[in-house]
């Protein structure tokens, strides 16, 4: 497995014991152009790996720093949010999921990646109407092994 697959599997597993989010995925512009791309779902998170910058080690060893970010969709209105809520935290639920997100995912680490760690947490741009959107960002250590430049082989005198 490659550890681009290993930390997004990672991710989705640990952000699935939140029972609030509806559904999670990687990052493919889902949310892009219309609410029909976002019919029934309330709350969905979709993780965005970024950029990689790569090094070389020895023994065909790359080491990579990786960043990725985590959105947070909510539908305008969640909770009565915007017309006199029934939330007893004033409508605020998704500062909470904000917030149960960054505890599950902070410091998760796999096989071929270090703890994330948490850099920045915002409010996204979004051109969907009647939807709310947030970004929290995390950084890494990937790892990966190429293939062997050489190969072995053996001779006989």
């Amino acid at each position: 497995m490659t550890p681009r697959k290993e930390l997004f599997i990672t991710i989705k597993n640990k952000l699935k014991e939140i029972p609030e989010l509806e559904y999670i995925d990687l990052f493919r512009d889902q949310f892009k152009d219309s609410e029909t791309d976002f019919p029934s779902i309330w709350t969905a998170v979709l993780v965005r790996i970024n950029k990689i910058t790569y090094e070389t080690m020895t023994e065909q060893i790359q080491e990579g720093t990786c960043t990725l970010d985590i959105i947070l969709y909510c539908k305008d209105g969640w909770m009565n949010q915007h017309n006199n809520t029934s939330d007893p935290e004033n409508g605020l639920i998704e500062i909470d999921l904000l917030d149960e997100i960054a505890e599950k995912l902070q410091f998760l680490y796999g096989e071929q990646f270090k703890p994330l760690q948490q850099t920045d947490d915002e409010t996204e741009e979004n051109t969907l109407d009647s939807i709310m959107s947030y970004r929290q960002s995390f950084t890494t250590k990937i790892y990966r092994k190429l293939a062997p430049k050489y190969q072995n082989i053996k001779i006989s005198i």
